[in-house]
C-alpha cells in the first residue's frame, strides 16, 4: 500500500492512497525523492483575483514590454493565453530567466482561473515543483474519461484543454500528449462528468488541424483523451473541511509504503 499524507497548517491531514501498480510506484518514488530535495509550491486559488491579475500585468509590462495592462478590462483572455504560450513555446518554462520565472507562472496560473471564473477551490488543489524531474508515462496507461471528488491525478503543465475551452487555434501548440509524469500532487475537488464526445473531438481536430491528426493518428489521439488518475483521497470528509478553509498554507508531506 502506498500512501502520501498531505498536511496544511491548522487543517486535518489528507491521506492519499496511490495506485499500487508500476506507474503508481514510480510516481510515489518521484514525489518522495523530489520532496527530499526541495519544498513544493502551493498556490491558494482564493488569492488569484482580477486585482491581482492587474498587478501581474503591470509587472509584465515593466519587465517584458507587454501592453496588456492598459486594456485589462476588455482583454481577450484567450489571446493573452496565446501570448504566454508563444513565449514559453520558444524558450520553455525550464529556460525562463530567473527574474521572470515566477511572474510567468503566476500569470499563467491566474489566467487559467480567471478564464473559468474560479473564485473558489472548486476544481483542484495542486502541490507542484518547477523542475525537469520525471519519467515517461507507460503507453499502456489508461486515462479516465471522468473524475470524482477526491481523485488524485497526474500533473503536467503542457497539456491544454482544447475542447473544454473551445480553443482550436494552433492545436499543435496548445495540445501536448500527457506522456511524461512530473512531480506534483493534484487533488480533484469536484466531480467531472464522463467525457462522451471523443468522435466530435476528433472531428474538430480534423477540421482545424488535419496535419496534427495525420502526424499522430486517430488511435494515439483517442488513447490520450481523458484524465490521468493515479490515486484517491481516503478521508473525504476532511477534504471537504480543507477546501472550505478561509486560507490554506502548505505544511508537509509524509510517505508510507507497506508491503
Amino acid at each position: 500500500m502506498l500512501t502520501i499524507d498531505l498536511k496544511f497548517f491548522d487543517q486535518p491531514t489528507l491521506h492519499l492512497s496511490i495506485d499500487n501498480n508500476q506507474v503508481g510506484k514510480k510516481y510515489f518514488d518521484l514525489v518522495k525523492a523530489t520532496y527530499k530535495k526541495q519544498k513544493p509550491i502551493y498556490r491558494d486559488r482564493l488569492y488569484y483575483t482580477p486585482d491581482y491579475m492587474r498587478t501581474l500585468l503591470t509587472d509584465a509590462k515593466n519587465k517584458l514590454g507587454w501592453a496588456w495592462e492598459d486594456e485589462y478590462d476588455t482583454i481577450d483572455e484567450t489571446l493573452l493565453h496565446k501570448d504566454i504560450e508563444k513565449l514559453l513555446g520558444k524558450i520553455g518554462f525550464k529556460d525562463v530567466a530567473c527574474e521572470y520565472d515566477n511572474l510567468l507562472h503566476e500569470l499563467h496560473y491566474c489566467l487559467h482561473l480567471l478564464q473559468h471564473n474560479k473564485s473558489s477551490r472548486e476544481g483542484w488543489l495542486q502541490i507542484e515543483w518547477y523542475n525537469n524531474e520525471g519519467f515517461v508515462l507507460d503507453e499502456k496507461f489508461i486515462f479516465s474519461k471522468g473524475l470524482n471528488f477526491g481523485d488524485v491525478k497526474l500533473q503536467n503543465p503542457w497539456v491544454g484543454q482544447v475542447y473544454l475551452e473551445k480553443d482550436f487555434t494552433n492545436i499543435s501548440q496548445t495540445c501536448k500528449f500527457h506522456d511524461f509524469v512530473k512531480p506534483g500532487i493534484n487533488i480533484v475537488t469536484v466531480d467531472f462528468p464522463n467525457f462522451q464526445d471523443v468522435d466530435k473531438l476528433i472531428k474538430k481536430f480534423n477540421q482545424h488541424d488535419p496535419d496534427f491528426v495525420k502526424l499522430h493518428g486517430i488511435e494515439k489521439i483517442s488513447q490520450y483523451i481523458g484524465h490521468p488518475v493515479i490515486g484517491k483521497v481516503i478521508n473525504l470528509d476532511d477534504l471537504i473541511n480543507v477546501i472550505n478553509a478561509p486560507t490554506l498554507e502548505f505544511e508537509s508531506l509524509e510517505f508510507h509504503e507497506q508491503i
